[in-house]
């Protein structure tokens, strides 16, 4: 008999896709979820909540997995609590003996790894304790339908802190200002969210798409048609209710919090963190869960005005939704969608044929989806029907039925009344999945810990290439130096996102200069010779790794702009090689000798991209007026990438730190940064420090709090607030 009690699970795992992946599924399971990214923190929160089990990685920064299992294990509570090892690295046979009997874990996981695996094991180390699922019409657990009188002029929340309460004014400000410029209007009734969602996607709108219902006021922020943020009039969808209701912290936690924001005006997340009630990573966990709570929320509208205004930037936000379309319109519909309303939206979908997407662009969403999603997408060939892909039993059959109508919605699949014509078609993502695997841009770099004390056999075996990989070389440090106040050194400035941003733009400007100089056959890696299906094999291989969904929630504009040039080139090559005609000209070209040039727009984003290295090493040798030069010769190329704005500002006042004018103008460049890329942390880290400089430390202890939430791992803001808060006292 299945207790009825909260059943807690903590996750330790520093990468966020896991800790998603896991956390999601875990809570359909009807568990409690804590995540947490490094072992330190780990500890401190196993320490102040009761846990039934512990899932932790070996691989995490600060203290490795074997010692937070030690330290969990010296305590009284941590001798009773089953610990769950997990690794991507630490894979062998010994290693599962060593982590059970010498680390006292009851069990060993190798990555990947399969879900009904890690579902056996807990059911195998909880026993009768292991939670019941929600029930099918409330697969995931989510907050109550908020009130429709909570909201500006109605119901207050007591959790409600000062942010939200701005929100609310912002929300109903922006509603009685529509512009009558609208590109989409119209009603939930008649067209379901999930449809309106997809239709922005396609047109790849940048804009506000503004949400009514009753007294309930919503906006949906786009950006190139992904859905990027979302503010609402609901108190109740309020950070500090959205932590309590996760039991992230507790009632008492959140009210002290409040107080203590009265009494400082310090952010709630900062003020919390300083309590040590949550991570810096929690942090920005709990602040990207609320975006998604006012996203779910609107799944439910059956009724409802919507309107889309072009017009309207999105606001410069420092956390965004880290979820392509396709993966949140399906995790909307699986969140909100019974039976009864499934039905009633999309119909009888059993003796619908299910079609593949012929177009790459869509066919290849980046989704989210499991293994078990995944194989019945690749079933999908135009010749089943939904009843026959619920037959094959690989998911339920009200999830089969979800799924499918999701995937609809996202234009990976089409319903049909008749099968496809000829053979059955395989589906793209099944193409790709046999293709041959395409190198990444950026390959991950895995540091290993060092080895566990008394077992020294636990080091990577021989050929373990994720555990011989070298460890990212630390750049030098920028020194900061400023009038009155001084600043402290630098130690951190290239925060690990912004050093992969950077090798990343470096790497897709290296293969767009390349494959400009190659012909078609080259680009796709085909001989002269390759028929029709070997090309759309090759194609579709790389129209995976390059394809939109795979960079769009860089905070890069570069990133983007390379990947983007790297799929037209890719997807030109593949329709002139598989037309006939075009094919025989292309050939005559080719014999011809005629050369392609490398583009203006490209040769521009690669000279820019030179000219902001040589202004980093620049920096690097304190030479900052020069490098103020090369920043602005890589505006001059390129005015879109806001971290050559943001070091412009920074070179600026390292250059001339005691001239007020100079401040000015360098704020005004890192306020450019910000609205070009709100998510990266140097802009508000830079614009913090010279706010504290300039005898500011209001606002620049703001700034700090920015920064922690676009980079957990922002050592630099996390010091500054400890300091400022120091001198409040």
């Amino acid at each position: 008999m299945a207790r009825s009690d909260t059943v807690n699970v903590l996750i330790v795992d520093d990468d966020r896709a896991i800790q998603r992946m896991l956390a999601d599924a875990l809570t359909r399971q009807g568990f409690t979820v804590t995540v947490e990214r490094d072992g330190e923190w780990a500890l401190k929160t196993f320490e102040k909540k009761p846990f039934d089990v512990v899932i932790l990685d070996l691989l995490l920064p600060a203290l490795n997995g074997y010692e937070v299992a030690r330290k969990m294990r010296s305590t009284p509570k941590g001798r009773k609590t089953p610990i769950i090892m997990i690794s991507g690295v630490y894979k062998n046979a010994l290693h599962q003996r060593e982590a059970v009997q010498k680390h006292g874990a009851f069990a060993f996981i190798e990555k990947p790894m399969k879900l009904q695996t890690l579902y056996k094991t807990l059911r195998d180390a909880l026993g009768d304790a292991y939670p019941d699922p929600p029930a099918k019409t409330q697969q995931i657990p989510v907050a109550p339908p908020p009130s429709s009188m909570d909201g500006a002029e109605g119901v207050t929340d007591r959790f409600a802190d000062p942010t939200a309460r701005e929100e609310v004014t912002h929300v109903e400000r922006a509603s009685q200002s529509v512009s009558h410029f609208q590109s989409i209007r119209g009603d939930f009734a008649q067209k379901p969210f999930p449809e309106v969602l997809a239709e922005i996607h396609r047109w790849k709108g940048t804009g506000a798409l503004l949400l009514r219902r009753d007294r309930v006021k919503k906006i949906v922020y786009f950006r190139d048609g992904f859905p990027q943020s979302i503010k609402s009039n609901l108190l109740s969808e309020c950070l500090g209710r959205i932590m309590v209701s996760e039991k992230m912290i507790s009632e008492a936690e959140c009210e002290e919090s409040l107080r203590r924001m009265k009494q400082s005006g310090r952010q709630q997340g900062t003020v919390l963190i300083e309590m040590g009630c949550i991570s810096p990573h929690n942090l920005n966990y709990a602040l990207n869960l609320q975006l998604q709570r006012k996203l779910w929320d609107v799944f439910r509208w059956d009724d409802g005005e919507y309107q889309f205004n072009p017009r309207v930037m999105p606001p410069a936000d420092p956390v965004h939704l880290d979820m392509s379309a396709a993966a949140v319109i399906y995790e909307g519909i699986r969140r909100s969608y019974d039976e009864a309303r499934l039905l009633r939206v999309a119909g009888e979908l059993g003796p619908l044929y299910v079609h593949p997407s012929e177009n790459p662009l869509y066919a290849l969403q980046d989704t989210g989806v499991g293994e078990e999603e995944q194989q019945l997408l690749q079933a999908i060939d135009g010749h089943k029907t939904v009843a026959t892909l619920r037959a094959l039993a690989l998911l339920p059959t009200h999830e089969t039925d979800l799924f499918v109508w999701a995937m609809k919605c996202a234009q990976i699949v089409e319903l049909k009344t008749q099968p496809a014509e000829g053979r059955p078609k395989v589906s793209i993502p099944k193409i790709v999945a046999a293709a041959r695997p395409m190198p990444p841009p950026l390959p991950e770099k895995v540091t290993p810990p060092p080895p566990p004390p008394e077992a020294m056999a636990w080091e990577a075996p021989p050929g373990d290439v994720e555990a011989e990989r070298p460890s990212p070389q630390p750049r030098p440090a920028v020194k900061a130096r400023a009038v009155g106040s001084l600043l402290p050194e630098l130690s951190g400035v290239h925060s690990p996102s912004s050093a992969e941003d950077s090798l990343l733009r470096e790497r897709l400007a290296a293969k767009v200069a390349a494959m400009r100089k190659q012909d078609y056959f080259e680009i796709l890696g085909v001989p002269t010779t390759a028929g029709r299906e070997e090309i759309k094999r090759a194609y579709f291989a790389m129209a995976k790794e390059y394809h939109p969904d795979k960079h769009f929630g860089s905070s890069s504009a570069e990133v983007r702009q390379l990947a983007a040039q790297i799929y037209d080139l890719i997807s030109t090559a593949h329709d002139t090689l598989t037309d006939p005609v075009e094919r025989e000209r292309y050939a005559k070209e080719i014999a011809a000798g005629v050369k392609r040039d490398i583009g203006d727009e490209v040769g521009k984003i690669l000279a820019a991209e030179g000219r902001f290295q040589k202004g980093e090493e620049l920096m690097r040798q304190r030479q900052y007026e020069a490098a103020r030069r090369l920043f602005e010769e890589a505006i001059q190329l390129y005015d879109q990438e806001g971290e050559f704005h943001a070091w412009l500002g920074w070179s600026m006042f390292q250059a001339n730190p005691g001239d007020a004018a100079t401040a000015d103008a360098a704020l005004r460049a890192l306020e450019k940064a910000i609205a070009l890329n709100p998510k990266m942390d140097k802009s508000y880290l830079f614009t913090g420090y010279i706010f504290k400089a300039t005898g500011r430390p209001d606002k620049a202890e703001k700034q700090f709090e920015k920064a922690i939430q676009c980079n957990p791992d922002c050592t630099e803001a996390l010091r500054e607030l400890r300091l400022l808060g120091r001198a409040r006292r």
